[in-house]
């Protein structure tokens, strides 16, 4: 078998023992992004969704040697941080980016998203050095009213407060504006403006979106992409991870670094249990014709469970005994099936005639009908009959047991 391999790269940060920020946050980002994560672990807190309870910090000399022994065997060229508890620890990670050439994302953990200083002014001064050794920093906007002794109140002073940091610190800069500012963010890339725009998404559980942010940029460098590149897939990474955080805990949640991948799977699972279904159906043409009037037309919807829904394009059209399958897989157009399937929220949803074999079917128990959605296995709506099932093999048994 052929030798596999990966970029490798690494975080220079905290453990969260709750396991949404972090160090924790990072490795399950690089593993997601198909980058191999190292880590320099600085300090252990005590935490969950409600707060940070207990912090001890990693001594210098063990922190020095995570940094030798993973540099001269695995050498990850690109490190971001995360956090750096004191102006020692900020000092020596300096030292050690020098020394190996890792070219850094900086996240200036400093301030948190309630505007509470989450460190000492020494450790501020610091961390503003480290920001001159660095490709990019990424301050959240307490960060960059810190950096600036600016206010932030508007997109204009976010624009204002990056073109500072960047001239000041010369430094590249992006500036997490927040929900406070519509979840948009400023950055200055290599004297270039940019606006970072997500969707708005209301939700309180945002733990660990920072780190998710900063932990993606450093992938898709890894990956080759050029810094511009890596901000703006960046970015709709941890807006999708907010998009789908998670509701854990009794404080607040923490994204979902696997969802923007996961996403992407279950799209082709769903595109996979389509091709399996008109597989069997092409295979028996009747589990379809004996339900269809002549002439007629039959779609065919599976839906992810992150709300996307996968149909034909066509649909499966009726010519006397015969079928004929019409257009690609397609996800998230809009037609009569998928619709069914949104609003019912069924996993698969498959269009008939509502014919007399049917309503024969639905007389002697075979199938229950109903126009709620809420039980049985024929949805009755505008005319047409939409058979549900969980998965291809029960929506085949039911097809069979209606052909019979």
């Amino acid at each position: 078998m052929e030798t596999r391999k990966r970029p490798t790269v690494m975080t220079i940060a905290g453990s969260d023992s709750g396991g949404g920020a972090g160090l924790q946050a990072d490795l399950k980002t690089f593993t997601s992004l198909g980058v191999f994560g190292t880590t320099i672990i600085t300090g252990l807190t005590a935490q969950n969704t409600q707060g940070v309870y207990k912090v001890l910090e990693v001594p210098l000399d063990f922190i020095e040697a995570q940094f030798d022994v993973v540099m001269k065997d695995l050498s990850p060229q690109f490190a971001k941080t995360g956090m750096l508890a004191n102006s020692s620890i900020v000092k020596l990670v300096e030292k050690k980016v020098l020394e190996y050439s890792i070219k850094l994302v900086l996240d200036p953990v400093m301030v948190a998203k309630s505007g509470d200083q989450l460190v000492t002014e020494d450790t501020v001064e610091a961390l503003k050095s480290l920001m001159k050794h660095s490709l990019i920093t990424t301050p959240n906007k307490f960060e960059a009213e810190k950096l600036t002794s600016q206010k932030i109140n508007s997109i204009e002073d976010l624009m204002k407060a990056a073109k500072k940091i960047y001239e000041e610190h010369g430094v590249n800069v992006v500036i997490k504006g927040g929900s406070t500012l519509g979840g948009i963010d400023a950055a200055i890339i290599n004297g270039n403006v940019i606006t970072l725009r997500g969707e708005e998404v209301n939700t309180t559980n945002t733990h660990g979106s920072g780190d998710v942010f900063s932990a993606a940029i450093t992938a898709y460098l890894a990956k080759g992409e050029t810094l511009e590149n890596a901000l703006r897939l960046a970015k709709n990474y941890v807006n999708e991870s907010i998009k789908f955080s998670l509701s854990l805990g009794k404080g607040h949640g923490p994204v979902d670094p696997f969802a923007p991948i996961e996403r992407i799977v279950e799209r082709e699972q769903a595109r996979s249990t389509i091709e399996k279904i008109l597989w069997n159906i092409e295979k028996e043409p009747e589990l379809i014709t004996t339900l269809l009037d002549e002439e007629d037309k039959s779609n065919l919807a599976v839906a992810t469970s992150y709300g996307d829904i996968a149909s034909l394009a066509g649909g499966i059209i009726r010519y006397l005994d015969k079928l004929k399958l019409d257009g690609p897989i397609l996800v998230n157009i809009n037609n009569k099936v998928t619709e069914v399937a949104r609003k019912h929220n069924k996993k698969i949803v498959l269009s008939l005639t509502v014919t007399d074999r049917l309503l024969k079917k639905a007389e002697e128990g075979k199938i229950i009908p109903t126009t709620s959605g809420k039980t049985g296995d024929v949805i009755i709506e505008g005319g047409r009959a939409y058979l549900t099932a969980y998965n291809c093999e029960e929506l085949i048994g039911k097809l069979r047991a209606l052909t019979k």
